[in-house]
């Protein structure tokens, strides 16, 4: 027995097949269903038949271990499985019969794939001593490694290839404890891995002499907690300035509940390079729907809106035109030409030395709203800041917007028909011209309330299923970058090599999360 094992430990470090294909599952972004297939990557393999698992057996298992079997339907070039309530794990046994390659030995091949969802770091990622091989993350967020076990027991010195969130693959080695090398990305892993154990058989007359196992594992890496924020907090206003980041008021009640109590004035900082404590600024009028921007060392505060009703009773919620900026060398805030008239739930850039506002709405309590349908600019150079207004080609609010290449973008949101919207809208301030950029990715809710920012003069985009997206300009394609918490009405903030993903609503409650997101070094891929 003991030769059998060594034997089977010795295979881990055999030469791996060439133009293999593994078996995947893959969650999709609504947490609902996924897709199973053969391929080298963690998209079907149209080449592939995937009628080739069609006798794959998948178990659904939950946080407290009980497990449904799940019924595959063939979807083109994958098959599709369902669920319901909230999985922990999916994971099963694919086998493919009794091979032999030119020279080798006649054996069964067995793939068991596994897909995690939700945190991987947390309880219940194992399938345990059940499965011949399989994958575990271990460590910790932004140090994460992949340990290899073989009936439960650590693999050494065995081969694992890694599929890292921008596509690429690594082959790495385990160590002594079984466990790979250290990743730091966030975003969506695959691995594969295998194991080949003597055995004698026989199959529909045909006699084997060993079973060759191979683990697949799908997974999403979670962000590095950052400090969080004093408060959980939604629809506020974030910038990065200076090395400081710089949060002011929000939502701070349950969603869709509005009163005076449930808007905040508070005003605070973080020094991104040690943090410590949050230091309190000067507080300002409760608002929430609005946003910062930042130019010479001063922070812009610009609208908002703020609930005129007391907690308790019908909301009476009031877009404001007050605008203000913040210089810190002071320590106070200093008012400045309030815009034409009010407005909220929009987004402010600069653009080289030309502050715009763009989006939202005027919230008037009984009387109704207005929807904005120009951009608001002010030249912060000039002698007398004023405001001067041009056409916008949409009316959304809940957008974001962010300044990159000499140019505004403004981003999803919700238009006045009620309809989410995944459009990207460009100005260009040199021409005053509005050109289209290609939509944000996901449909039904994900580009509602989105963030942004650019990121070594790179744009990126956080929606609400935590999917973080660069935008390649050369293919005018969105390109997965990096996860976060899922999340909407949050904001994001760059920082040296990271970007933070701050704040935000979700599932009605509100977050106090800063996640701090190294995106990946993206290839651009057709």
């Amino acid at each position: 027995m003991r030769q059998h094992i060594l034997c089977a430990l010795l295979l881990f470090g055999a030469a791996t097949l060439a133009q293999a294909h593994f078996v995947f599952v893959v969650a999709d972004g609504g947490g609902k269903s996924a897709k199973v297939f053969i391929s080298e990557v963690l998209q079907p393999d149209g080449g592939v038949d995937p009628g080739l698992i069609s006798g794959a057996r998948l178990w659904v298992r939950d946080a407290d271990g009980h497990e449904t079997p799940a019924a595959m339907t063939r979807a083109d070039d994958a098959y599709r499985i369902q669920w319901q309530g909230s999985p922990r794990l999916i994971h099963g046994v694919a086998d493919l019969g009794l091979t032999q390659r030119a020279g080798g030995k006649p054996h069964l091949l067995l793939y068991y794939p596994k897909t995690i969802l939700g945190d991987p770091l947390a309880g219940g990622a194992a399938v345990g001593e059940a499965a011949p091989v399989e994958i575990v993350p271990v460590g910790e967020a932004g140090a994460l490694r992949l340990r290899l076990l073989a009936h439960g027991k650590p693999a050494a010195n065995a081969e694992v290839t890694v599929i890292l969130p921008d596509g690429a693959q690594k082959k790495v080695r385990t160590g002594e404890s079984g466990e790979t090398e250290a990743f730091s990305q966030a975003g969506r892993y695959g691995a594969w891995a295998r194991f080949w154990e003597p055995a004698e058989g026989e199959r529909d007359g045909k006699k084997y002499e060993e079973l060759r196992h191979y683990a697949t594992l799908v997974f999403d890496a979670p962000a590095v907690r950052f400090a969080p924020l004093p408060r959980a907090t939604s629809s506020f206003g974030a910038v990065a300035d200076g090395g400081w980041l710089y949060v002011y008021g929000g939502h701070v009640a349950p969603t869709h509940t509005y009163s005076t109590e449930a808007v905040s004035g508070e005003f605070v900082r973080l020094k991104l390079s040690t943090p410590g404590p949050w230091e309190r600024l000067p507080e300002g009028p409760r608002l929430q729907g609005l946003n910062l921007a930042a130019h010479g060392g001063k922070i812009y505060r610009i609208g908002g809106m703020t609930p005129r009703n007391a907690p308790g009773t019908a909301a009476d919620n009031h877009s404001l035109a007050d605008c203000a900026r913040f210089d810190p060398a002071t320590r106070q805030w200093e008012a400045l030409p309030p815009l034409p008239e009010p407005r909220s739930s929009h987004d402010v850039v600069v653009v080289g030395d030309t502050l715009i506002v763009s989006g939202g709405w005027n919230l008037r309590g009984k009387a109704g709203e207005t929807w904005a349908d120009t951009i608001l600019m002010m030249d912060l150079t000039a002698g007398k800041l004023e405001w001067k207004a041009a056409p916008q080609p949409f009316r959304r609010r809940a957008l974001i917007a962010a300044a990159h290449d000499g140019r505004m973008f403004a981003m999803g949101g919700i238009d006045a028909e009620g309809a989410v919207s995944a459009e990207v809208n460009i100005y260009n301030p040199a021409t005053g011209l509005w050109t289209k950029g290609p939509t944000l990715p996901g449909a039904g809710m994900n580009t509602f309330a989105p963030a942004a920012c650019v990121h070594r003069g790179r744009l990126y985009v956080s929606l609400a299923d935590g999917v973080i997206h660069r935008l390649d300009e050369s293919t005018r394609r969105w390109i997965e970058a990096g996860r976060a918490t899922p999340r909407i009405a949050h904001r994001m903030a760059p920082a040296g090599d990271r970007m933070f993903v701050i704040g935000g609503a979700s599932g009605g409650a509100n977050l106090d999360r800063i996640d701090a997101v190294e995106p990946a070094q993206t290839r651009d891929r057709p």
